[in-house]
């Protein structure tokens, strides 16, 4: 197994243990609050880990990288405050998080396929799955 892969396992379970912590939190705090919280623990955390190593890290290498992660930010912003309203509109976290999971999931492949991925038949069915899914949700919480 590559280590892309395992890499990817640990993101998509942290994504898993974010969905249930977001809807423990939606009744609990205000949503904008409450992403500008998620947030500075990211930065909080990541300085951690960052600075026993900082005199052997190299942090960029080219500036576009810094615009794209300024982007990723603020949709990650955009994220935790919908994801807190969602919840906090009393949405059912298994309706919730496979809408907001796998819609991420067909978003990221149609963008992939617009960068220029190649394009097969299983990842449109796949994608497909995803869709259909996440619409059957999406009906069954209204």
């Amino acid at each position: 197994m590559s280590s892309g892969i395992i890499f990817a396992t640990i993101a998509a379970i942290a994504f898993g243990f974010w969905t249930v912590l977001h809807q423990q939190a939606a009744d609990k705090i205000n949503y904008l609050f409450g992403a500008i919280i998620v947030s500075l623990t990211a930065v909080i955390v990541g300085l951690i880990f960052l600075l026993p190593n900082i005199k052997t890290t190299n942090l960029f290498s080219n500036p576009k990288g810094i615009l794209f992660l300024v982007l990723a930010g603020i949709c990650a912003l955009a994220i935790d405050y919908f994801a807190l309203k969602a919840y906090g509109s009393g949405l059912a976290i298994s309706i919730t998080g496979p809408i907001i999971i796998g819609g991420s999931i067909a978003v990221a492949v149609l963008i992939g396929f617009f960068l220029g991925e190649s394009i097969t038949l299983v990842k449109i069915v796949g994608l497909l799955f995803v869709i259909i899914g996440s619409g059957i949700l999406a009906t069954v919480g209204k």
